[in-house]
């Protein structure tokens, strides 16, 4: 998370969205960046609402990046396939694409709580984001930081995802469409 004053402007950094390349490319310019512990990198909106915008007594417009909610598992699936994991309850390595979504529909699975939708909604569910982008607008994304910091804005290429295969069965897609409708919802209202 980052907060710019001068540009009027709360970053929150939505896991696996892209988030460590706004924040490598814009780092110097803000004036809070939290990093570290993750909790607080990744702060969600409504933690947010309840304990930092007090401290800050300014009410700043709010950006964020929304990815496709399959694409967002699929980019969290391999990213915990990497070898640093391997051995772990976290590991992805042993898993194919369609064992993963399952294991994530699972009811009660604490992993899908972590859902974008929670992330970036208030507890009455709703989302005050004003500038929410589609992780795909890329080209949207920096027209925006361009004209938020007066001047082009170059992501650098972090923290990829190793590639690997996201088949899922027609089934389990719908299945996954229905469990996570909100974040669908949400990414379809986003600007692309």
């Amino acid at each position: 998370m980052m907060v710019f004053p001068r540009e009027n402007l709360v970053f929150f950094a939505v896991p696996k969205t892209g988030t460590t390349a706004i924040e490598a490319a814009l780092d110097a310019r803000a004036a809070i960046v939290l990093r570290d512990p993750p909790h607080l990198k990744h702060m969600t909106v409504a933690s947010y609402a309840r304990s930092l915008r007090p401290l800050l007594k300014a009410d700043y417009e709010m950006m964020a990046v929304i990815r496709h909610p399959l694409d967002w598992h699929g980019s969290n699936y391999r990213y915990r396939t990497r070898p640093k994991l391997q051995g772990t309850a976290r590991s992805t390595a042993h898993l194919t694409f369609a064992e993963f979504i399952a294991r994530m529909l699972t009811p009660g699975n604490p992993e899908a709580e972590g859902a974008q939708s929670r992330f970036l909604s208030l507890k009455d569910g709703s989302c005050p984001v004003q500038h929410l982008f589609r992780y795909e607008a890329q080209d949207r994304i920096l027209a925006f930081l361009a004209e938020r910091f007066g001047g082009p804005v170059e992501l650098p290429v972090v923290n990829v995802s190793p590639q690997r295969a996201l088949d899922l069965p027609d089934a389990l897609r719908a299945e996954h469409e229905t469990r996570f409708a909100r974040c669908y919802e949400m990414w379809e209202a986003a600007q692309h």
